[in-house]
């Protein structure tokens, strides 16, 4: 008898393992699609590490807590993609002011991402393309990229690259600076502080993607620089104007969620000017 009972616990447990390795997969999906994941779990470790660990909540007593967060998430994405939340959100976040009229000594654009076959994504080469609007009209009288690196398996691969390529399509000689390799827009920041106040450029241009220049803009402000905030036209989702469609009101509610959480931390490590976290949504 204890053979026989021993069999259906054992069926019923593997059950509930698969049942929460599925619910792994999905919160994987769900929030990759809101583009929340943090380097490394954006990718394969990420679904890998979120299907185990349902696999193993799975099994235990806290299996229906699973449950309970894949309909909280599933609740939050139908309000999304069904209601106006994100239309609101960028309007209230997003950061834009308009040049001056005498232009700006310099226009820093901030990069993003990088593919392994050398080129840069499609938002950081959005990015670069408008700043090279504002200096080939005159708005702007040099142009600051910050650099990003990556190894991967094809080997090393810089910014520097790719920008270089779109730079020379301007066909013109300009005053392009370039800043080291950093790992946040933190980092971004102080060293386009250290390549342009020693030569006494403080009132500068930042262009990003339109729900990042909230925090990129602050925290260009802290290191002493008089910034004028640039949203790049994207033609990704996450853009402005949005279009009417689900994706791009996923992608704009992802990115709020990613910069609350972002400029919480930021303000914790004193990288914001005067900001505190609890003033920031």
């Amino acid at each position: 008898m204890a053979e026989n009972s021993s069999a259906p616990s054992s069926r019923k447990a593997l059950r509930r393992s698969l049942e929460g390795a599925a619910v792994g997969v999905a919160l994987w999906c769900v929030l990759f699609n809101l583009q929340v994941l943090p380097n490394l779990l954006a990718d394969t470790p990420g679904f890998l590490l979120l299907t185990a660990s349902g696999l193993l909540v799975g099994a235990t007593r806290f299996s229906r807590a699973l449950l309970v967060l894949l309909q909280l998430t599933a609740l939050v994405t139908a309000t999304v993609v069904l209601s106006p939340l994100s239309h609101a959100i960028a309007a209230c976040w997003v950061r834009r002011e308009p040049l001056p009229q005498s232009g700006v000594p310099a226009v820093v654009v901030l990069s993003v991402g990088l593919n392994p076959d050398t080129t840069m994504s499609s938002e950081a080469a959005d990015h670069l393309l408008m700043a090279l609007e504002l200096v080939r009209e005159g708005k702007a009288k040099s142009l600051v990229t910050t650099t990003t690196a990556n190894v991967f398996p094809t080997g090393f691969v810089s910014s520097e690259t790719d920008q270089r390529r779109i730079v020379g399509l301007l066909g013109q000689q300009i005053d392009w600076l370039r800043t080291p390799p950093g790992r946040s827009t933190h980092d971004e920041a102080v060293a386009s502080a250290k390549l342009l106040i020693p030569r006494g450029t403080r009132r500068i241009a930042v262009v990003t993607s339109p729900m990042h220049t909230r925090r990129a803009c602050a925290v260009f402000e802290a290191v002493g620089f008089d910034v004028t905030c640039v949203p790049a036209r994207l033609r990704t989702a996450g853009g402005l104007p949005m279009s009417p469609g689900p994706i791009d009101r996923l992608a704009i509610f992802g990115q709020w969620v990613y910069e609350v959480t972002a400029m919480a931390e930021y303000a914790f490590r004193g990288w914001l000017p005067g900001k505190k976290a609890s003033t920031l949504v």
